[in-house]
């Protein structure tokens, strides 16, 4: 093993956080090297250090690509597939690792992956947003119903021509979410949520489920009273 590859590695986990500047990095190598900038390049071309983007590094060993979104480009947090995949509510993980920011879009092509970030407005922005830990890592993710809303406004239905019903078959069968899993959506914050978007999309499907709620109560209702009737 190379002197460099040989160096205080797992001091440096201990001592930086698992993404990091550079500035933060030269002033620990500095402790070591009289020449910090030198000793980052080299760990990179070890592999030991991925430059995530100018000036941005993290760990190869351990990296945890959702949990570090937030880091290359904030303020952000994971959403759309990327967040629908996390909750189980589509079949598949998607490659790319998809997040909105309060701020100017950007996409990093980097050695862990592509990460891709779509500017929303604040008002929509602040909401929506829950905490998660993977491997002892807090990482920003949409909760269910805004990763849903997300993806269904970036898919850019002309959802004026189109009827509620035909919004949720498009949810069910062009984004492949799971029926099950939409049944336990709240209903209550996909119309909070809904109202905010441009897009028409969002308030359709609120509304499909909406409608559909109601209409599983009045069921539900009409179904204990002719119980209550036959007991009596």
């Amino acid at each position: 093993m190379s002197v460099l590859r040989n160096m205080h590695l797992d001091d440096m986990r201990q001592n930086l956080p698992p993404e990091f500047s550079a500035d933060e990095a030269r002033q620990w190598l500095g402790t070591w090297y009289r020449a910090p900038l030198k000793a980052l390049v080299s760990l990179e071309q070890t592999g030991d250090l991925v430059r995530l983007k100018r000036g941005v590094y993290g760990f190869r060993r351990g990296f945890e690509p959702l949990a570090a979104a937030a880091s290359i480009h904030g303020s952000s947090y994971v959403s759309f597939e990327t967040a629908l995949a996390y909750h189980g509510m589509i079949p598949e993980r998607t490659p790319t690792i998809m997040s909105v920011v309060d701020g100017r879009p950007a996409t990093f092509d980097t050695p862990m992956g592509r990460f891709e970030y779509y500017s929303q407005a604040r008002p929509l922005f602040a909401l929506g947003m829950d905490l998660v830990f993977l491997n002892d890592r807090s990482c920003p993710m949409a909760n269910r119903e805004k990763a849903l809303l997300d993806t269904l406004a970036r898919a850019k239905l002309r959802a004026h021509t189109l009827e509620p019903q035909q919004v949720l078959a498009f949810v069910l069968d062009a984004l492949r979410v799971d029926k099950a899993a939409m049944e336990k959506l709240s209903v209550r914050k996909l119309c909070r949520l809904a109202a905010l978007y441009r897009n028409w999309a969002p308030r359709h499907l609120a509304k499909a489920l909406r409608d559909k709620a109601l209409r599983d109560k009045a069921l539900r209702d009409k179904t204990t009273e002719r119980q209550d009737s036959v007991e009596a």
